[in-house]
């Protein structure tokens, strides 16, 4: 199944992992469904916007994406536009990607130590060095520091990592000495509450000045999300409630801020493949608000 708005629970991860190891997650689905390319385009009205197109080898491994970030309140298409394009190597191992968001397209490299484990990467713009960031793992290969060095400014960015027993994350302490004065760490903790089948229930974020979020989520017998309840702040919070059926899921959201709520509902259908081929966003009245489509070109 690739990619979707399903809100479930998942521990975090240091910037390296989330951002680069863990890129490919959906890369043996979308092998198995022979997928080469992957079009979401949004209907508003009569409006249509592609708004992700991306590409992928014969392994599902994603070769291209773009995507636009619409910055506007109310959807009504002020885009922010997104291009990286990646390469690996004959292991699979990402040793390139490039960013041409910009006028000055921005290019990234990677080394890698014998367990697959991103040790470097270098930042490039207009092929000169402004940034390299060196991970260090433990003997269980989680990433426990990574250091990044602006050449630019001739400072460096220390983060720590801390995990549990179950190798999530629990705490992650950064020291900036790119911005003077602030030598000062600064602390977000992860604590997590788990079942018998090592789910998350519950996951709370502390950050170092008090700020804190609580999530907890329930699963159907099959082990589908059933419910997620967030809780920012002390006032605000957002509920979702899931309901499946043969092929797709309804999600009912109630976000309440102070005293004011608003309620969505949204209906997510898949293809027999279980890729999504349609999210339909409906107002409470079960108005049609909005439609992402999603086409797909196979191998």
């Amino acid at each position: 199944m690739l990619n979707c708005r399903v809100y479930y629970a998942q521990a975090e991860y240091p910037r390296a992992i989330k951002t680069y190891i863990k890129l490919n997650d959906n890369a043996s689905a979308v092998k198995k469904a022979k997928i080469r390319s992957a079009v979401e385009i949004l209907i508003n009205g009569s409006k249509i916007d592609t708004i992700r197109a991306t590409e992928y080898d014969i392994d599902g491994y994603i070769l291209s994406e773009m995507y636009k970030i619409d910055t506007s309140f109310g959807k009504t298409g002020k885009y922010l536009t997104r291009k990286n394009y990646y390469k690996y190597n004959n292991f699979k191992l990402l040793f390139e990607k490039i960013d041409s968001s910009s006028e000055n397209p921005k290019k990234y490299n990677f080394k890698f130590d014998e367990f697959y484990n991103i040790t470097e990467e270098k930042l490039f713009i207009m092929n000169k060095l402004v940034a390299t960031y060196e991970y260090e793992y433990d003997d269980l290969s989680r990433l426990i520091e990574s250091v990044l060095k602006d050449a630019v400014n001739d400072c460096k960015i220390t983060e720590t990592y801390v995990y549990d027993s179950y190798n999530n994350l629990v705490k992650v302490t950064e020291r900036n000495k790119c911005i003077p004065g602030s030598d000062k760490p600064i602390e977000t903790k992860y604590n997590y509450t788990y079942d018998k089948e090592y789910r998350i229930l519950e996951k709370k974020t502390i950050g170092t000045s008090g700020e804190f979020k609580t999530e907890t989520f329930t699963y159907t017998a099959d082990g589908k999300p059933e419910s997620a309840y967030e809780i920012t702040g002390s006032n605000y919070y957002i509920n979702r409630k899931y309901i499946y059926d043969n092929n797709g899921v309804r999600i009912k959201k109630s976000e309440v801020s102070g005293d004011i709520t608003i309620e969505s509902d949204i209906l997510i259908k898949y293809d027999k493949n279980g890729n999504r081929i349609s999210e339909e966003y409906f107002s409470p009245e079960g108005k049609l608000l909005y439609i992402y489509k999603f086409n797909y070109e196979y191998y």
